[in-house]
């Protein structure tokens, strides 16, 4: 981690008059996001590699153009210090939703919601990313699980998601592969506002990423299936059920275990 007055430093060379820098109450695994408030408004600040912050700034702008809700990435340097910039989203998060007793209707809806931004990702041509680094999920997730545990569990975790994420043509193509509740603004009425953390949008197969956000849904106690059919039926293409089902299984055994490790790790 960085000095946070060294982080305050390069949030300030952008916005002079920022009033107020923090963290948010609900952090990442990264822990390198902060809430910037200013004169001018509220400000998400995120440091990240400079090649990741770079993909991220163009994939937003790619998702904006095909119709799903992003932030508005601007990418800026301080000192060897790269960061991503971008007004804050209104709403609250789904995970603030669920905490705050979200019911079943509102979580159908928010869902639902969320299928319907995934389908507009169908629409994006992988060329949108094939110059750039950390174009593919298990790129992203190597670094990320790098960052956050160690080069061991890395090499591990991203060659499960390379051997996951293997499809066929007809199925690769640029999607949001972290859809978790952390990830999502929704407003009061459940529609989706905004995705967050770019990192994690990549060349991916079609089947894997809806995985990765079905497998929340599961472990909220629903059936993955009620997602995939409203999918089908909105867009008129097919899913690989099973693997969809067996992915899910897997994500949620593995995020328990990298919790585990990263728990286990901070408090020695």
């Amino acid at each position: 981690m960085f000095d946070k007055t060294k982080y305050f430093s390069a949030v300030r060379s952008v916005i002079p008059y920022a009033f107020d820098i923090c963290q948010p109450r609900i952090q990442g695994s990264l822990r390198s996001v902060f809430i910037v408030k200013s004169a001018d408004g509220d400000f998400i600040c995120k440091f990240n590699h400079r090649e990741m912050a770079i993909k991220n700034a163009t994939v937003a702008s790619v998702l904006l153009d095909h119709g799903v809700p992003a932030p508005q990435i601007s990418v800026h340097n301080y000192k060897e210090f790269w960061f991503e910039l971008y007004p804050m989203i209104r709403g609250q998060t789904l995970y603030e939703y669920v905490g705050q007793g979200m019911n079943y209707i509102k979580m159908q809806h928010a869902y639902k919601s969320l299928v319907d931004g995934f389908a507009r990702m169908d629409e994006i041509n992988i060329s949108a990313l094939t110059d750039l680094k950390y174009k593919y999920t298990h790129q992203v997730a190597k670094q990320n699980i790098t960052d956050t545990n160690n080069r061991i569990m890395a090499n591990v975790f991203s060659g499960a998601v390379r051997l996951m994420n293997r499809g066929t043509n007809a199925h690769m193509g640029v999607y949001h592969c972290g859809i978790t509740p952390k990830n999502v603004v929704l407003n009061e009425n459940a529609d989706l506002m905004g995705l967050l953390d770019m990192d994690e949008v990549s060349i991916a197969d079609r089947n894997y990423a809806f995985a990765m956000m079905a497998a929340k849904y599961q472990q909220f106690g629903y059936d993955v299936m009620d997602l995939v059919n409203y999918y089908e039926l909105k867009t008129g293409n097919e899913l690989d059920h099973n693997k969809i089902k067996n992915i899910s299984n897997l994500i949620n055994a593995g995020k328990y275990m990298l919790w585990r490790t990263s728990h286990k790790s901070k408090s020695r």
